[in-house]
């Protein structure tokens, strides 16, 4: 999991260098590096905090600061589902803290449900049959 978190760091400073040209001429340099930095600094400020599990599967808990937030709710959980791949393990799901209740999994959260946790890298229409007839609104910043 360390290795994942090393690596993808180093893939979007890879990624974000092969875009700049793209940015340089279509963004505000003050607009462009802003956004940019704080995802570097987001990737950066993971750290696994709680790892669990059996011979089958592997669930591990990172912290992160998430700088698109307000100082005092920028702190964030994420928990990845692991299964055995070989002599390694690979990612099998992503979930990320409530934004909205941030984890607390109280129930008459319209995000989560009670739930604490969201899936990460759903489709629209993966997410509107896990919430069922009543999607949540968009999180909003207050």
């Amino acid at each position: 999991m360390r290795e994942f978190l090393r690596v993808r760091l180093a893939e979007e400073k890879r990624t974000q260098n092969i875009r700049a040209p793209f940015r340089k001429k279509f963004y505000c340099d003050d607009l462009d590096r802003k956004s940019y930095s704080h995802i570097l600094a987001m990737f950066q400020s993971e750290e696994i905090v709680s790892v669990s599990g059996s011979g089958s599967e592997a669930t591990v808990v990172t912290v992160y600061k998430n700088p698109f937030y307000k100082p005092a709710s920028q702190m964030h959980r994420k928990r990845y589902h692991l299964k055995p791949a070989g002599e390694s393990w690979s990612i099998q799901r992503v979930e990320a803290e409530c934004p909205l209740c941030m984890g607390r999994g109280d129930e008459s959260c319209p995000y989560c449900k009670g739930k604490h946790w969201r899936r990460e890298g759903l489709t629209a229409e993966e997410r509107d049959r896990e919430d069922g007839e009543n999607p949540p609104p968009l999180p909003r910043e207050g």
